[in-house]
């Protein structure tokens, strides 16, 4: 079900999921794909959900993640974000880095995962999740 980025298919799950932040972020991923090359991650699980993501040299940074809106609540987001840390993990890469929005439900999520508020930059929280090395 996994697949590689699609620009079309991409365009489809960020324009129905419902978030006017996943069509900027759609935009945005394009011109970095286009920009960075292997910096940029993305992968589609089939045409219901994506991730969108740029590699740093000691972390990982959260562009975004859409699942379309006839797919939404079925636990897709997460296991989209569980497909994305292990690819971070495989790197050695064991920082994940993102915003989310104060106003959104989004970031009890994240936090009860997790992930810590760092910062707040306007109307975003600024946001870390470390994930456990193997040892």
């Amino acid at each position: 079900m996994w697949r590689a980025y699609d620009d079309k298919i991409a365009k489809q799950i960020c324009y129905d999921c419902g978030s006017p932040v996943s069509k900027a972020a759609y935009n945005y991923f394009r011109r970095m794909l286009y920009t960075s090359g292997d910096k940029v991650w993305s992968e589609l699980y089939g045409d219901q959900a994506l991730y969108f993501a740029t590699r740093g040299k000691s972390h990982v940074r959260l562009i975004e993640i859409a699942v379309r809106s006839r797919y939404q609540g079925r636990g897709l987001g997460k296991e989209v974000l569980f497909r994305l840390l292990s690819r971070m993990k495989a790197a050695g890469l064991y920082k994940l880095t993102f915003r989310t929005p104060i106003v959104e439900e989004a970031q009890k999520f994240w936090l009860h995962i997790g992930a810590r508020i760092v910062d707040v930059k306007g109307e975003d929280y600024e946001m870390e999740l470390t994930i456990k090395q193997d040892k």
